[in-house]
């Protein structure tokens, strides 16, 4: 198994963690499998991964053309990538690739089917299929070349990760083609019950990128309208590596005179994670676009309630008026409103933390891997 994916640990973006997880449980069940990557320089405190983390992995990671990370289209750029997936992939069952649409990933995709026709590839987008609203000019126009459309077509099978995103994706694929299979996260995530600190203040948390399209400046502005609520014992803590937005960020707390009540941690340890998961009262994702949103599952599994905007990620995660509420995109006052919430009702967090803590449950480690060895096999037509 070629496992194939421009971001790896100690880099963490999307993929990341996913493509770690289900490397390392198809190792533990037999499979052998070989991962491509890109590395980025000065990452080793991403979320507290370093490289030694997959040291009983076997990765090969390639240097990009350039750092992308903090450029707004964020595309890695790496031909010894695609090159040596393209020669290596002989050696391998099929090519398992993360991550669409991405220039590098795309052209890889389209020249190793139109050399190797007979090869099987799978692909994994970790996206949400179609251009959003949101999408940047450049990307809008990509889509418009056909690019995208043209890889969709010449995969042997599109992994999707919820029932809203296999959707978007049977529209434009052959629906045989389409398979779902959620995100998981590990064991130690789960708890029996739920575990707040009350101490009087509203703990606030924000789990991912510190980038413009998770809508942290939505968050900033939410928090500035909660104190002109009257509602001043709260906090908001942002743990995530930066992406391009961090001064600007810094910039909003400045003008808005929040640097008492807002702590940007920046990238944390896992346990550091977990604990501030567990500090918190609620978990907030504004994010414009998100296929599924890992943090959301992580939160329900610690039985804190969410707070997440309308992406197709979260609309198949987040139960609303149970496991937590569902926010319109750009609304920072929206947001407040449904943030204040836990502030007046002293047994909500309580309530919607164990429904949370139920609901996390099917997304076990173990079905995710199994999904994906069945998938394979059934590809492939024998056991790996």
């Amino acid at each position: 198994m070629l496992m194939v994916t421009p971001y790896f640990p100690p880099t963490i973006k999307g993929p990341s963690l996913h493509v770690y997880h289900l490397v390392k449980n198809l190792k533990a069940q037999g499979v052998y499998v070989h991962v491509h990557t890109v590395k980025f320089g000065k990452t080793e405190n991403e979320l507290g991964f370093k490289t030694e983390d997959a040291r009983d992995l076997d990765v090969s990671y390639f240097k990009p053309s350039f750092d992308p990370r903090r450029s707004s289209d964020d595309q890695p750029i790496s031909l010894p990538y695609i090159t040596s997936t393209i020669s290596e992939s002989d050696s391998f069952d099929l090519v398992h690739i993360h991550d669409f649409p991405k220039l590098c990933n795309d052209a890889l995709i389209l020249a190793l089917k139109r050399l190797k026709p007979k090869k099987l590839v799978v692909l994994t987008p970790h996206g949400q299929g179609v251009p959003a609203p949101t999408y940047n000019v450049s990307s809008k126009l990509y889509w418009s070349l056909g690019i995208p459309l043209r890889v969709l077509r010449s995969v042997d099978n599109v992994i999707t990760v919820t029932p809203l995103q296999k959707q978007a994706f049977d529209e434009v694929c052959e629906k045989q083609k389409v398979s779902m299979i959620s995100e998981a996260i590990p064991p130690h995530y789960f708890v029996n019950k739920p575990n707040f600190l009350d101490d009087g203040k509203l703990k606030i948390l924000y789990i991912g990128r510190i980038v413009k399209e998770k809508g942290i400046s939505d968050l900033l502005y939410a928090v500035n309208a909660l104190l002109k609520m009257g509602k001043n014992k709260i906090e908001l803590r942002c743990i995530g590596p930066d992406y391009g937005f961090m001064q600007e960020a810094f910039g909003i707390i400045k003008e808005l005179g929040l640097s008492n009540f807002v702590s940007i941690l920046g990238p944390v340890s896992e346990e550091q994670k977990i604990a501030n998961l567990d500090w918190c009262d609620v978990l907030v994702l504004p994010s414009y676009y998100e296929a599924f949103g890992i943090p959301i599952v992580e939160a329900m599994a610690r039985a804190k309630p969410v707070i997440a905007t309308k992406t197709i990620g979260a609309m198949s995660l987040v139960q609303h008026n149970k496991t937590g509420f569902l926010a319109d995109f750009r609304d920072p006052k929206g947001l407040a409103d449904k943030i204040a919430y836990f502030s007046t009702n002293a047994n909500l967090k309580y309530r919607m933390g164990q429904e949370a803590i139920k609901h996390a449950l099917q997304f076990s480690m173990q079905n995710m891997t199994n999904s994906h060895l069945d998938l394979y096999q059934k590809l492939v037509g024998y056991a790996l």
